[in-house]
């Protein structure tokens, strides 16, 4: 799905441009990649004690929220920062900044770095 048409303040309604599609893309396929790494760590920790169960349900939980915030060029357009995994210094990580450092944390192989 591609980005949205882009409405300005006015009404004026026009095509997104390449640039902002070409990023829109590249967002979307950070959030799915994101979403992955959380899913995979959701896995692992789903037979665990009933606290890393309680973790697994936390971590699937965020992932689905974020995938359906973000999970499609379309979609990251309105991606907010309060949904986004990005690091956002001088303030406490959102739910999906914290779900991403906890997969990393119990699966630090998959991780790609940080989020940018």
């Amino acid at each position: 799905m591609s980005p949205r048409p882009i409405i300005d303040w006015h009404g004026n309604q026009r095509e997104p441009a390449a640039q902002e599609v070409a990023r829109a893309e590249a967002a979307a396929a950070r959030v799915r990649r994101e979403v992955a790494e959380i899913r995979e760590a959701a896995g692992q920790l789903a037979d665990g004690s009933p606290g890393e169960r309680a973790v697994a349900d936390f971590l699937r939980t965020q992932a689905t929220l974020l995938e359906r915030a973000g999970g499609t060029a379309g979609d990251v357009a309105t991606l907010r920062p309060h949904q986004d995994t990005r690091e956002q210094p001088g303030m406490l990580p959102t739910a999906a900044r914290s779900a991403l450092l906890i997969a990393r944390a119990y699966h630090p192989a998959g991780a790609q770095g940080p989020a940018r």
